[in-house]
């Protein structure tokens, strides 16, 4: 397979490998005319100029990929065979190309001006907005691109990329009351007291003092009943000093890290979660590594974002100088969706720099916070939304991961009711 464009790029390199990497057939890019009409097979013109062959798929470009800076763009809504794709230049054409590039490398994040609390950029922002992020753009632009192709090249039938769910948790909190100290328990109790909930303050003192297991210790449940359906878990543990977003016990906890031990050698991908302040201090991202480093006995390499609270590209840039190669952040916190626009994980494209990082991004589709909290949902429409939102990876190939934390599995509080949302989320 051969594409011809006027003018090589490394945006334009980068777009075309993710676009091609299920094709099954070896990519060339070239600038040479000759070349590329004296190539057999299929053949892709990407350029404004005429085509000189009549048997090429031919797709108009937009200033995106062959342009070094980053301009501020607040597309307007186009439509094409009644789907909405957002206008980059003004023109109206429809490049999937740029616009595939302009999902994956979160483009509009670059020059975003407005945050949200936590200084998160919001699903509301969004070239979409909360209906747009729905979908995954990227993957159907790229299903467009394949079935172009083949309506002109009929040998051509690239692999269709597989489906699968992934679970993956966050241990923001490891325990509800044990193993946080007297001082702690004693204020956990007057604070219930006086809230007027005695009946939580005698079960906080029934699990310290007693037997009786605490409400957040879900990890064998969370095990067991991923590999009973040999469903991928991925487990990210929150060991940053205590602050106001940072409540988890002492990560020297003996039992916290026991549990961070069972999920390893039960199988999971056993990762770091950043803690509130980490986004942009390589100092506190390194000192946190080091403590699951020397916990699991290995190089940590897998990492999510507390709050999922990162901004690009400084983020980005402090987890691999902390040898960090898999994030797990791509998601909105507000909106379930698909934040780069596909559910296949990719390597990140530093945009300021225009070049392919080591750093391999994986989608975060849905979180339990963002149903229960900011959607207000209640169980039934939150299964309906995981439904909707299956059903699209299902069409495009990738993976369905959740998150879920620990706690909202237990069956307490505001989150009775919602571990069979999370085994429907995890469900093949």
């Amino acid at each position: 397979m051969i594409v011809y464009t006027p003018i090589l790029h490394p945006r334009l390199d980068y777009i075309m490998r993710w676009m091609f990497s299920f094709s099954g057939w070896e990519l060339r890019v070239t600038s040479d005319v000759a070349v590329f009409c004296n190539t057999t097979g299929p053949r892709i013109w990407y350029s404004n100029e005429p085509c000189p062959e009549s048997s090429a798929v031919f797709f108009p470009q937009v200033d995106v990929l062959w342009n070094s800076s980053i301009n501020p763009l607040q597309p307007q809504l186009c439509y094409r065979n009644n789907m909405p794709f957002p206008d980059l230049d003004g023109s109206g054409r429809f490049d999937p190309f740029a616009l595939s590039f302009f999902m994956l490398s979160r483009y509009e994040e670059y020059t975003a001006t407005t945050f949200d609390e936590h200084g998160r950029f919001s699903g509301h922002q969004a070239w979409g907005g909360p209906v747009g992020v729905r979908r995954p753009w990227a993957d159907i632009w790229r299903s467009e691109v394949h079935a172009e192709i083949q309506h002109v090249f009929p040998a051509y039938k690239p692999s269709i990329p597989g489906y699968r769910t992934v679970a993956s948790i966050d241990v923001d909190s490891a325990f509800a009351f044990r193993y946080k100290g007297v001082r702690r328990t004693l204020g956990g109790v007057a604070l219930d007291l006086l809230r007027l909930k005695p009946g939580r303050a005698f079960t906080r003192l029934k699990c310290v003092l007693g037997n009786e297991q605490d409400a957040f210790d879900t990890y064998d449940y969370i095990l067991d009943t991923c590999l009973a359906q040999h469903i991928e878990l991925r487990s990210f543990f929150l060991l940053a000093d205590r602050s106001r977003f940072d409540i988890n016990v002492h990560h020297r906890t003996a039992q916290l890290r026991d549990r961070i031990e069972d999920m390893r050698d039960g199988g999971a991908v056993v990762g770091i979660h950043p803690g509130y302040e980490s986004h942009n201090d390589t100092r506190i991202v390194r000192t946190e590594i080091a403590r699951l480093d020397a916990i699991v006995g290995e190089k940590t390499r897998h990492s999510r974002q507390h709050f999922l609270k990162f901004r690009l590209p400084v983020t980005y840039r402090r987890l691999l100088e902390c040898d960090i190669l898999h994030d797990h952040s791509m998601g909105y916190a507000d909106v379930p969706g698909f934040r780069a626009g596909t559910a296949h994980p990719f390597k990140w494209f530093d945009v300021e720099r225009n070049e392919v990082t080591s750093l391999q991004v994986h989608p975060v589709i849905v979180m339990d916070s963002t149903l229960r909290h900011y959607q207000q949902l209640d169980t039934l429409e939150a299964m309906q939304v995981i439904a909707q939102l299956k059903a699209e990876v299902q069409n495009t190939g990738g993976d369905f991961v959740s998150l879920w934390h620990n706690e909202t599995v237990a069956e307490q509080g505001d989150w009775v009711g919602w571990r069979a949302v999370w085994e429907e989320a995890i469900k093949p």
